[in-house]
């Protein structure tokens, strides 16, 4: 059988790019800040893009997507005991800020199509405890905002949208992070917008953006955002927080030299030269993964190619092959391909999630059981991890074409003829 000829990574993207490199090396030889306080000079340049791009009101820099998320549930007003329901299928840093807030994470099962949070079991979760309500549009998928929104909504919860994987993605025409009362995006590690390290929130409300800065800043950002309020005309809101321009001081605060790489990816416009290649090769794929019976696509919308597309999550279908499914992903994989069973599982299998009581936290639901989340269970059933070719389709269709050939040859060697 044959295997990819093509030397491994077969996709990469996290890399600064040769004009983030230039840019950040000018900034340094010209003296630029290594420290700011405020929200002046590059961070001000980066919050204003964004802002601008996302049609919001505020902005506020972190260092990473965590801080940003910290900030988001100070922002809304969470607290010790208040009920807020996550996903079970998202990454960890989504629901671990709730927990040093003392509040409850109560998770709702997944789409089994897409992975992302269901709806309808958002809404069966809810109780007079519930606070709001924490969305993530998962490898840049979007979550159904619309019926997220009309729920919140109906009960009168905040929405808080992780996008950590959904930079720039639209759903339905709406930029994700625009639907819901604060959004919070990671530019870390190997995302789409990446600088390395840091994040960002984005919000429309004065009362969130103020308690967020008061969190994660120190006095001169801290007394910026009250007197912002004044500025704008939100006299009792600034007389509510007056008091408070010391801030916290967790010292969530980008790098400067974070921002200045992240502006430059933006600003250029490279980012979106960046997606568009991405976008070109991974709609190639997934139009060639149809000629394959024991493999689909993820479920997408069509906004995910528009989008950061942080990842690409295929399903292998066992009731295809003659070969259990893990043993065909390591056959595959010692042939070359870049494939594998996902590194990640449901929050609610962690024990940390099922022993809250040791962390303080009051949780009088029931413990979880076998059968309880059967959405998340039938998603992770056969799913993979393939790769997120990002070279453009005038590099990446000879490697694609590759991919397609050795499935199916695998398939005539270990499928079931069962095509209907």
């Amino acid at each position: 059988m044959r295997s990819i000829t093509f030397p491994r990574p077969h996709f990469k993207w996290g890399k600064p790019t040769g004009n983030q490199t230039r840019t950040l090396k000018k900034y340094i030889d010209e003296g630029g800040d290594m420290s700011i306080y405020g929200d002046s000079g590059i961070y001000e340049q980066l919050e204003n893009w964004l802002c601008e791009y996302y049609d919001v009101n505020y902005t506020i820099l972190t260092n990473t997507g965590t801080s940003a998320l910290n900030s988001a549930y100070v922002g809304i007003g969470v607290q010790r005991g208040d009920e807020v329901i996550v996903p079970t299928y998202t990454f960890l840093a989504t629901v671990t800020p709730l927990l040093r807030i003392g509040a409850v994470p109560v998770f709702a099962d997944a789409d089994p199509l897409t992975g992302n949070v269901s709806p309808e079991d958002i809404e069966r979760k809810i109780t007079d405890k519930t606070k709001a309500v924490a969305v993530t549009h998962m490898w840049g998928v979007a979550c159904d905002m619309e019926k997220i929104m009309t729920i919140a909504n109906k009960h009168n919860l905040k929405v808080v949208e992780d996008c950590s994987h959904a930079h720039f993605t639209r759903y339905k025409g709406k930029l994700l992070g625009t639907y819901g009362h604060v959004a919070c995006f990671s530019i870390g590690a190997k995302k789409t917008l990446t600088s390395g390290e840091g994040g960002f929130l984005i919000t429309d409300d004065p009362e969130i953006y103020v308690r967020s800065n008061l969190l994660g800043h120190f006095e001169v950002r801290a007394e910026d955002a009250i007197d912002r309020l004044k500025e704008e005309g939100f006299q009792d809101l600034h007389d509510r927080y007056a008091g408070y321009h010391t801030g916290f001081g967790e010292n969530y605060r980008m790098h400067p030299y974070s921002a200045v790489m992240s502006h430059a990816l933006v600003s250029s416009g490279e980012i979106f030269d960046l997606i568009k290649k991405r976008s070109e090769s991974l709609r190639y794929f997934t139009e060639q993964l149809d000629k394959v019976r024991f493999v689909s696509a993820p479920v997408l919308h069509e906004g995910y190619f528009d989008g950061a597309m942080y990842g690409y999550k295929g399903k292998v279908h066992q009731e295809k092959l003659n070969i259990p499914v893990k043993d065909a992903v390591g056959m595959l994989k010692e042939l070359n391909m870049e494939i594998k069973l996902p590194d990640s599982e449901p929050l609610h299998r962690k024990p940390l999630f099922n022993h809250l009581q040791d962390l303080g936290i009051s949780y009088d639901r029931p413990a979880v059981s076998e059968g309880q989340y059967p959405g998340a269970e039938e998603y992770f059933d056969g799913r993979i991890s393939l790769p997120t070719f990002s070279q453009g389709i005038g590099l990446d269709r000879p490697l694609i074409d590759e991919y397609i050939a050795l499935l199916l040859d695998f398939e005539k060697e270990y499928g079931l003829n069962n095509r209907p």
